[in-house]
């Protein structure tokens, strides 16, 4: 991972990439739910069938107005005022993005000694600087709660979708590798557990849903069907729980399988929510 770092640092200053980590959503467009189709190739230490492939790299006319248009998000129209503390789970404060379009020009580094997180628009000189993610990013938040609370991290996205296929994770202080296991949404015997990643698909055809999304499961009622997740860049308002979880998500059981859908625990719907794919853990933990 940190050797990809000066690939992606040139790749902002070219303005192409700059929606790395990228994630949900704020409004409905309407645009019909266009997910990728066709299923992706078999991968190891999955629990289910089902994983639908990843859809192709976005071209380049498409990033590049991406770019322009996160650009001219993060100063208008925010949901909450950016850097604005949206609740904390298990020591990891989420912070407001403004709204979910928006990408920043910093990235966050975690200090392995104290664990001390600082902004960077280059690279840090000090090697003891672990890199995190792009500042306020659900994937920034994703990776900073398993570097706190496990002491572990995983490796390069261009966006959300894309942690459900990685097959290893790393080792902070040792940079020991490990596998990671992955359960699909819908046909998996494994339920949630604290501490997985729960990941969204993406929506090619809707900007807001383009990257997807991934949350952490912070809490699970197996009994009443509850998931408590926490996030950044989901919706960009304060959490309902703020010193817990963001949300709270519905969990069902049917024949020994487990499906989780992205509605809120006293909802039956969701006008703008997205597609759970699945979640991924450490396959020691599987």
């Amino acid at each position: 991972m940190i050797s990809k770092l000066p690939q992606l640092f040139k790749a902002l200053a070219f303005s192409t990439a700059v929606l790395v980590g990228g994630c949900a959503i704020t409004a409905d467009t309407g645009t019909g739910g266009h997910y990728p189709a066709g299923l992706a190739a078999a991968l190891p230490n999955t629990d289910g069938y089902g994983l639908l492939a990843k859809p192709a790299p976005l071209p380049e006319t498409v990033r590049k107005q991406a770019y322009a248009q996160a650009k001219q998000s993060c100063d208008t129209g925010c949901a909450t005022p950016a850097g604005k503390l949206l609740g904390v789970a298990n020591q990891v404060p989420a912070y407001s993005n403004c709204q979910s379009t928006c990408a920043r020009s910093d990235f966050s580094f975690m200090d392995l000694h104290n664990k001390a997180i600082s902004l960077h628009e280059k690279p840090p000189a000090d090697k003891q600087l672990h890199y995190v993610g792009l500042t306020y990013q659900c994937v920034e938040y994703a990776r900073r709660w398993w570097m706190t609370n496990l002491g572990v991290t995983f490796g390069d996205v261009d966006s959300a979708h894309e942690i459900l296929y990685l097959t290893e994770g790393e080792n902070i202080q040792t940079n020991a590798k490990f596998p990671l296991a992955r359960s699909l949404n819908g046909t998996a015997t494994r339920p949630p557990k604290f501490g997985d990643l729960l990941v969204y698909y993406p929506n090619p055809d809707d900007p807001k849903w383009r990257h997807g999304h991934v949350a952490v499961v912070v809490g699970v009622d197996l009994q009443h069907g509850l998931v408590n997740v926490a996030e950044q860049n989901y919706n960009n308002l304060p959490w309902t729980k703020p010193n817990q979880y963001a949300r709270q998500l519905r969990l069902f059981n049917i024949g020994g399988r487990y499906h989780l859908e992205d509605v809120a625990s006293d909802k039956v719907n969701n006008p703008v929510g997205g597609l759970v794919s699945g979640w991924i853990y450490p396959a020691s933990a599987r």
